[in-house]
């Protein structure tokens, strides 16, 4: 292995990558090179470790064909220990990648329409934590800046997506029954003991930018009510009725983990979506306030927010026709009330993850920073929440909220 310059767990070896080869790589003979290099930069993946593995494959003609895939390993720090471990994401995600993704698409295929949502995934002859990919860059997939955000193309890309991914989790549910407990998000005391400083931390650090914007005043006393009952605000949400529309949601969905194809004018082509690390059943409203919020374009997530929903509703609806939903389907009014019902996502959103998207590329973004109080996460925050992109959209969303009923307990 060559030299690196990051901590590389001592389980990966060349020789673990053999069988994939020999049942992808037509003609593999043997590994000739092989190489890991970090895939992502600081602030672009927060939970885990993307890594890239570089493989020289030596043919049976003699030739060398160069291949990569994309590699997910834990992160070795004290919040990955003590908390995310508890969250069980590689189980889930594994899950997701080989047995319910590739459900969803059957019951498309079994409709005459090819839908897919995501790269293939490998088995690897480790015990270990993982999940290894194809590296969907060498099919021209990749990444919007996120620091840009989505235009209107690509949100209507994602919401599209999303809406045949929402559509088959409901079919699938109608045929087999509710998904395993691993699927039905995080348990309330599990998710709470890393979620709850986090979303405090981030209001003390909104109130904190407001005086930039001179309207602390307007919002003080509710944000600190909301603070002070975030919990209570968190267990509401989690309640489920019999007679809601509920779907899987991705329940990460943000522009990081949105992968784009485009053909040879440029067009956007085809959507896929990685990081399948925290699918959640639940309202949809999860999947549609965080990535409106964290995501779309400032000219987008206010001004033209109902449009995209509108466009969404348009084709879960488009798609549960087509997999022939048998229940009553629900109106673009239920849709609205779910939206309503369920708005502390869109504040979950504002509070981390928009101002994680927003934030230029520094060595700071952790996990850790992000959810500790040392001087460094307080260096760190400080760069995610008076930055001018950040302040920019929060003087747009945080009365859009405001104003929409998301502090009211």
């Amino acid at each position: 292995m060559s030299e690196t310059t990051f901590p590389v767990p001592t389980w990966i070896r060349k020789e673990l990558f053999d069988k994939v080869l020999r049942e992808n790589v037509t003609g593999f003979k043997k590994i000739e090179h092989f190489k890991l290099c970090p895939a992502l930069a600081p602030g672009e993946n927060y939970a885990t470790v993307m890594l890239k593995v570089h493989i020289d494959c030596l043919l049976q003609t003699g030739k060398v064909e160069k291949m990569t895939f994309m590699l997910k390993v834990p992160h070795d720090t004290e919040v990955y220990r003590n908390h995310l471990i508890k969250w069980n994401m590689f189980a889930k995600e594994s899950g997701m990648y080989k047995e319910i993704v590739p459900a969803f698409e059957k019951l498309y295929r079994h409709k005459g329409l090819e839908v897919h949502f995501g790269a293939k995934a490998y088995d690897l002859p480790v015990t270990e934590e993982y999940i290894f990919l194809e590296d969907l860059t060498r099919r021209g997939f990749r990444n919007v800046q996120r620091q840009n955000c989505l235009d209107l193309e690509h949100c209507h890309g994602a919401l599209k997506k999303l809406a045949q991914f929402h559509a088959a989790s409901a079919v699938w549910v109608e045929q087999h029954g509710q998904f395993a407990k691993l699927y039905c998000g995080l348990p309330s005391m599990e998710g709470m003991s890393l979620m709850k400083p986090i979303l405090i931390s981030g209001l003390e650090h909104i109130l904190k930018a407001l005086k930039h914007l001179n309207k602390s005043d307007a919002y003080s006393t509710e944000l600190q009510h909301f603070g002070e009952h975030i919990e209570e605000a968190l267990l509401q949400e989690n309640e489920k009725h019999n007679n809601d529309f509920f779907v899987l949601n991705h329940g990460d969905f943000w522009a990081n983990n949105i992968m784009f194809q485009y053909n040879e004018l440029g067009e956007l082509k085809e959507t896929y979506f990685v990081d399948y690390q925290l699918p959640a059943y639940g309202s949809p409203a999860q999947d549609l306030l965080y990535f409106i919020v964290s995501s779309a374009h400032l000219d987008l997530k206010v001004k033209r927010f109902d449009e995209l929903i509108c466009f969404y509703y348009e084709n879960l609806i488009q798609h549960l026709e087509i997999l022939d939903y048998k229940k009553p389907l629900p109106c673009l009014r239920d849709l609205h009330q779910m939206i309503i019902k369920g708005s502390i996502w869109g504040v979950i959103a504002m509070l981390v993850t928009m101002a994680a998207a927003l934030c230029e590329t520094t060595s700071e973004a952790s996990m850790d920073n992000l959810s500790h109080d040392s001087p460094e996460s307080q260096k760190f925050k400080e760069q995610l929440y008076t930055n001018k992109r950040f302040l920019q959209h929060v003087d747009a969303v945080l009365p859009w909220l405001f104003n929409r009923g998301a502090f009211d307990i």
